[in-house]
């Protein structure tokens, strides 16, 4: 098992005045697995603790109960830095993601520093090749971020990302951003590259027509609890929580290929 979250709670401090102060808990025993090769969505509204949850697992934030191992290891109780190295994120705002003043082959350049030994030209060569395998060419090396489109700087994130060879990437609302022709593109994207290079994803979003297109389960988070669970995305229109139920309502379906479309009706 790639990622293994127990028993999770987290809550931060909340005031309400100069002497009273009171804890606002976020998360409540949470758990859930990610495997090897898989996408796991987690959706939720607003306020669900989706994303308190993915900082959780890419170690931004330490939970104050529970446990969250990568390849069995324990990520806030280890000292080995290969481990959090397993792990890449991808976030909404691609916009603040990237330095302004920094061309795209800096942007790039950053995370491929821990290679050792690799030459100027080899480092080039790399980063040409991660802008070649999300859909840019080389002509793009030397463009600020203010000159690229949403959805080409997303792709300059989702290189970013994939630069370090991870086991997994956290994808927080990264296609809420950008207009719905794009996002298909995106996730178009995605999907390619967890079949070429065996990444997982969690994928945390709002939006249950774009986990149906690329994830194979999906967890509910409501007010901070994991409500339900759905290991088999054809078996998504027998939920039988009251608030997924509502989410599959609300959702609009998405003009996407027949193989990628999951079919659902709710009586």
């Amino acid at each position: 098992m790639l990622l293994e979250v127990e028993n999770i709670d987290k809550s931060y401090k909340k005031s309400f005045g100069i002497m009273k102060k009171e804890k606002l808990q976020v998360l409540k025993d949470v758990s859930l697995c990610l495997y090897e090769g898989e996408c796991l969505g987690i959706i939720g509204e607003s306020g669900s603790g989706k994303s308190t949850l993915g900082r959780l697992m890419i170690g931004v934030e330490k939970a104050d109960a529970g446990s969250i191992r990568i390849d069995g290891t324990e990520i806030n109780k280890t000292t080995d830095k290969s481990i959090k190295e397993k792990v890449s994120v991808v976030f909404q705002d691609y916009s603040s993601s990237v330095n302004p003043r920094f061309k795209i082959i800096d942007i790039l350049w950053e995370p491929i520093k821990v290679f050792e030994g690799l030459s100027q030209k080899d480092s080039l060569n790399k980063i040409i090749g991660l802008l070649e395998k999300v859909g840019l060419s080389k002509e793009y090396l030397y463009r600020y971020p203010h000159q690229l489109s949403g959805g080409q700087l997303q792709r300059v994130c989702i290189a970013r990302a994939i630069a370090t060879n991870p086991k997994f990437i956290l994808l927080d609302e990264a296609i809420s951003s950008l207009d719905v022709s794009i996002q298909v593109q995106i996730l178009d994207l995605l999907i390619q590259l967890k079949k070429e290079m065996g990444i997982s994803y969690v994928f945390i979003t709002h939006d249950l027509a774009a986990v149906t297109y690329i994830c194979d389960r999906v967890i509910f988070l409501k007010e901070g609890k994991v409500i339900e669970k759905v290991d088999c995305m054809h078996q998504l229109s027998n939920v039988k929580d009251p608030y997924s139920k509502a989410l599959l309502h609300a959702a609009k379906a998405m003009n996407i290929r027949e193989e990628n479309y999951v079919y659902w009706q709710i009586s």
